[in-house]
């Protein structure tokens, strides 16, 4: 039976400048999104919140109407970063960008997936991660990782051990920050003075503009915007420089910030960001995003109820949990889904407690068409998949990808 706390007003005011906030999307009672669980006594104990994004009026930051305690979800954790391919491409490449800093700290390293080819390259550098399984790997791997979370604390342990490095990274964890304004300025006591941060996010204008409901979940308390950044980095005397986009998540920013200098060179992809956003933010994108959520839902219902097919999914990520949830998907519906994660395999997913099953299932009960929800890793998958000879489907919006 599900436990359904009570549910608190969604009426609130912008996290971080205050202004008000209105409802982009509504995905109705949803559980932690990347808590698998083992059995059926803890489905039993599973919590469900009811999940709200809003959007701010003025600073165009996305945030949840709940925020749920940060250490309920990291202390065991079932990502790993280096079983997808395509994020190994990104990081290897990432880290030669990196070759000519002295010291490396990667905030929120994982398994060690950027790491890795830094030391390889003889960077000097340090992870620091909240998880304690998934830190254990990377230190056992010999990937020096602090078993952590980064804040002002840990900010003077790095400095007093290690020294100031002169480049922080911090990669898709920017967004599951319940403090960020705290998280800023432990990054702006520790790096050095003429030092970068990089900071990778999922970008909330292309969550909108690509309907990617999906990405939203309690994991993840904040959805930014390049004009929200901005803003409060510059409350602690840092300043965006550079916008680049790059293709993980289904479509990201890596941001670059400085501490202020008269001499900094600002380049012009931050202006053409902040003016992409107004324009898009102050239309109609935000008020028709409810409406096609609930049309792409409809369309991946009528897809799995299409002609008594056998469907299996591909990859559980934490969107598998938002999507099935929200669209009312369980095993009648998805036979099994399969994921790269050995950590992953032989549990249930989130809330709908579809089985969760290592690739070589696939060969064993074979089914008539496979709904890829990692689909933006469908390169790698297809090069063990197609051996099935059957159809793969992105499910939102659900199309035929292979």
């Amino acid at each position: 039976m599900k436990v359904i706390p009570e549910k608190k007003s969604t009426e609130k005011k912008c996290e971080l400048c205050g202004s008000d906030c209105n409802v982009l999307a509504d995905l109705g009672n949803q559980p932690l999104a990347n808590k698998y669980p083992a059995n059926k006594d803890a489905f039993k104990k599973e919590k469900f919140w009811h999940l709200k994004a809003l959007i701010c009026s003025n600073c165009f930051c996305g945030q949840l109407n709940e925020m749920i305690d940060r250490s309920e979800m990291f202390e065991d954790y079932y990502y790993l970063s280096s079983v997808n391919a395509e994020l190994n491409k990104h990081f290897d490449d990432f880290a030669k960008d990196l070759l000519d800093f002295n010291f490396v700290l990667d905030v929120g390293s994982n398994d060690g997936i950027l790491l890795r080819p830094l030391k390889n390259n003889n960077v000097k550098c340090l992870g620091i991660d909240p998880s304690i399984n998934v830190g254990e790997i990377a230190n056992n791997e010999g990937l020096e990782t602090i078993v952590d979370f980064f804040n002002m604390d840990s900010a003077k342990y790095i400095k007093e051990n290690y020294g100031k490095p002169d480049a922080i990274v911090a990669s898709s964890i920017f967004t599951h920050l319940e403090k960020p304004k705290d998280f800023i300025e432990s990054l702006e006591y520790l790096i050095s003075n003429n030092g970068e941060i990089f900071i990778e996010i999922e970008y909330l204008l292309n969550l909108v503009k690509k309907c990617q409901f999906e990405r939203f979940y309690f994991d993840r308390p904040f959805y930014y915007s390049v004009t929200s950044m901005k803003n409060i980095f510059e409350e602690n005397n840092l300043v965006l420089t550079n916008v680049k986009e790059i293709s993980p998540h289904g479509g990201s920013l890596r941001l670059s910030f400085m501490k202020r200098d008269h001499n900094l060179k600002i380049d012009d992809s931050v202006k053409n960001f902040l003016e992409l956003e107004r324009n898009f933010f102050k239309s109609s994108n935000v008020n028709d995003f409810q409406k096609e959520i609930e049309k792409n839902a409809k369309d991946l219902v009528d897809l799995l109820n299409k002609d008594n097919l056998t469907i299996a999914g591909y990859g559980a990520p934490a969107r598998l949990a938002t999507i099935t949830n929200f669209a009312n998907i369980d095993i009648n519906k998805i036979k099994y889904v399969v994921d790269d994660s050995p950590l992953k395999a032989g549990r249930y997913s989130p809330g709908m407690h579809i089985p969760i099953v290592n690739k070589d299932h696939l060969l064993k009960e074979k089914p008539d068409l496979l709904v890829v929800f990692a689909y933006e890793y469908i390169e790698s998958i297809f090069e063990y998949t197609k051996q099935l000879g059957i159809p793969h489907y992105q499910p939102i919006p659900p199309k035929q990808i292979k």
